[in-house]
């Protein structure tokens, strides 16, 4: 019995065993099977605020939605990178105010009610958003039947829907932001105290006479600084030398440029193309099938040529043809098409017709619905009335579809080529990429000569080949130069030249001289001091760069810093000698000039000097030296003061109280109180949130 027992306490433990090393199986092949969910998460966290971690995924799903209301504004189907920047941009504002604002809301119970919503869109108290968006640009005043109408079918078109959802959410979130405000900015006061206080600052000014003994009077050679004295005021000063975590890098370029057998071979492209060019009988779809640039329907004037093609332009008759040229990376030859009289600008009004959606049923919609509209106007219909309603163009719809005038090549080829062709009062139908425009030309400008041009363009570019052999040569030096002494010494043999991008911040977006170089700038801090890059590809440069500098944010160490710090101890220093040199120069004397003799100075002036100046004239930005003057007694040496430029020594010559007005004092006090309000208490919850921004590691 006693053995059994002792095997049945075995197999329990045994078990427990058994079951720990299964249960951590099981979370390490997680782990491992799951690239490290944990690890994960982390690695994929693009910010932290107030504690809420915010995915990449969560950041981007905000992005895309934003991006889709910006195209939807727009009128387009891509944003370039600027704007995208911008909506980037927008969605962590958002972010920022919705973790960092949001607890503030609930905690203090604001809310917008329902009613309250309604007001804002259809009520008495409309949102000056909404205003702009459904208000006559005339009167301000919202056309509440449109609205309505809108409001009732929008379910029909998903643009329309999203585009009012986020209308509606943009218009709570400021209601709900100036409500915040509104709280701030009611419990903020200014006492009659202060009032006083500030109103005599301003308005109690002083004449004053003064001395200084700058610290350049004392040779650096005659001051000596041990390592203890670095030490110390580093020390002391730390805060001075809080630093946000940077890099600096040097970079090799290597231009992707066309060699001799690049330029050779486009040399030998025009050459076989040229007979046919001279001899088409349609240039225009000979460049459209052969040129390496589409082409140019537009007449120009002779101003708009360069001088060696208007030259020619003008002197020649139609199929004239002007020999293979260089123009930069390209060769062009030209040939005359056309000559007309034709106005400078014109004058025009239209109905834009957008199709709502890109299937052909939408656009064959939208082509009916723009005949509709041509067949009434014909008929006598009112062209403004009829551009209110219908025209999806926002900036000319309010004014009849008033276009006012404009110059060729202003307006999308299409539509130019009609308003420059047309005559005036024709109505006519043109369609572009926006839709179907109703268009009417309402005056022409006076007629001149101008010119249509067919270019012939063989661009020189670097063949795959070339190309290749650039990337090589990059490779190479990458490959064979894997640390910055190597790096520079190859660079310096070889005659490149390093190129330097210092103080890089992590959200830095631009190097000089690099297209969109944000991925050198992420390797940059992901790289150690040292470090060389592998071949990247910016535009048409290769670029292999090394860092030379690495800054960790916080405090800088005090080797970084030594430079400044013994800047600072050597003028600590020299203000000691000089303070006790003046000390013995106002032993004894009797006024100011006697001081300055004694300190080999002379003797300046100031006037009108009150507690809130900034500077003094001779001697620039010296608070310390105002203060003092400011509440020192007429006739008496005060002194000595350390200032920023030496040790000044100062005597009141006379003072004056103008007249004031404490409670315009107190109005303006308000008011910089008022204009700071938000700023202020937005940072200091920015600064409780303790707000980790990782956004550099992703865009």
């Amino acid at each position: 019995m006693a053995t059994l027992e002792r095997i049945r306490n075995r197999a329990g433990i045994l078990v427990s065993i058994v079951i720990g090393l299964a249960l951590f199986a099981f979370i390490l092949g997680d782990l491992i099977t799951s690239g490290g969910s944990i690890f994960n998460r982390t690695k994929m966290e693009i910010a932290r605020i107030a504690g809420n971690s915010i995915s990449y995924e969560q950041f981007q799903a905000m992005v895309y939605e934003n991006e889709n209301i910006q195209k939807l504004f727009a009128q387009t189907a891509t944003l370039d990178e600027q704007t995208m920047l911008k909506v980037r941009e927008q969605v962590w504002q958002d972010l920022l105010r919705a973790n960092v604002l949001q607890p503030e809301y609930n905690r203090l119970g604001l809310a917008i009610h329902e009613d309250e919503l309604f007001d804002m869109v259809q009520g008495r108290n409309i949102h000056p958003f909404v205003r702009q968006q459904f208000g006559d640009p005339q009167t301000g005043e919202v056309n509440k039947a449109f609205l309505t109408n809108f409001l009732q079918n929008m379910d029909r078109d998903p643009r329309a829907k999203t585009y009012w959802v986020f209308i509606e959410q943009e218009i709570q979130k400021d209601r709900l932001f100036n409500k915040y405000l509104t709280l701030i900015r009611k419990g903020l006061g200014v006492t009659s105290l202060q009032a006083k206080r500030a109103n005599n600052e301003r308005t109690h000014k002083v004449n004053f006479s003064y001395t200084v003994a700058p610290y350049s009077s004392i040779s650096d050679s005659l001051i000596s600084i041990s390592n203890s004295d670095l030490k110390d005021y580093y020390n002391h000063h730390k805060n001075d030398y809080k630093q946000s975590a940077s890099r600096d890098l040097e970079y090799v370029v290597f231009p992707i440029l066309p060699s001799d057998d690049d330029i050779k071979e486009a040399e030998e492209w025009m050459a076989k193309a040229m007979p046919d060019f001279i001899s088409t009988p349609d240039p225009v779809q000979y460049v459209t099938l052969n040129s390496d640039s589409k082409f140019d329907s537009k007449y120009y004037k002779a101003s708009e040529l360069p001088e060696d093609v208007k030259d020619w332009a003008f002197s020649s008759s139609v199929g004239s043809v002007k020999g293979v040229y260089r123009d930069g990376y390209s060769l062009k030859a030209i040939r005359l098409v056309d000559i007309k009289m034709l106005p400078d600008s014109v004058k025009a009004r239209h109905i834009l017709i957008s199709p709502r959606g890109q299937s052909q049923e939408a656009m064959d919609q939208a082509k009916t619905k723009a005949d509709s509209i041509m067949n009434v106007l014909k008929h006598g219909g009112n062209w403004d009335e009829l551009a209110q309603k219908y025209s999806d163009d926002p900036g000319s719809k309010e004014k009849g579809g008033d276009l006012g005038w404009f110059p060729s090549g202003m307006m999308v080829p299409p539509f130019d080529k009609v308003a420059f062709s047309g005559k005036k009062g024709d109505v006519q139908l043109v369609e572009t990429q926006f839709g179907y425009h109703i268009l009417q030309v309402t005056d022409r400008g006076k007629e001149l000569e101008k010119v249509q041009i067919a270019t012939l363009e063989r661009k020189i570019v670097p063949s795959s080949f070339t190309t290749s052999q650039i990337y090589n040569q990059a490779s190479a030096f990458a490959g064979n130069n894997r640390n910055y002494e190597k790096f520079a010494a190859a660079a310096d043999a070889a005659k490149y030249t390093r190129r330097v991008a210092s103080n890089l911040l992590q959200t830095d977006r631009n190097i000089s001289g690099l297209e969109q170089p944000r991925e050198l700038i992420r390797w940059a801090f992901q790289a150690k001091k040292g470090d060389v890059s592998e071949v990247m590809q910016f535009g048409d440069n290769y670029v292999v760069a090394a860092v030379t500098a690495v800054r960790d944010e916080g405090i800088a160490p005090l080797k970084q810093v030594a430079a400044d710090v013994k800047v600072r101890v050597m003028r600590d220093k020299k203000a000691e000698k000089l303070m006790e040199k003046a000390k013995q120069a106002m032993n004894g004397a009797q006024n100011i000039a006697t001081v300055a003799q004694k300190l080999g100075s002379t003797v300046e002036n100031a006037e009108n000097v009150s507690f809130s100046s900034l500077t003094i004239p001779y001697a620039g930005l010296e608070p310390a030296v105002i203060g003092v003057a400011s509440v020192s007694q007429e006739g008496k040496l005060s002194g000595p003061i350390k200032g920023n430029s030496g040790i000044f020594v100062l005597t009141v010559t006379s003072s004056a109280k103008e007249d004031g007005n404490p409670e315009a004092e107190k109005f303006r006090i308000a008011n910089m109180y008022q204009s700071r309000s938000f700023y202020e208490v937005f940072e200091a919850l920015k600064n409780n949130a303790q707000i980790i921004d990782k956004r550099y590691n992703f865009y």
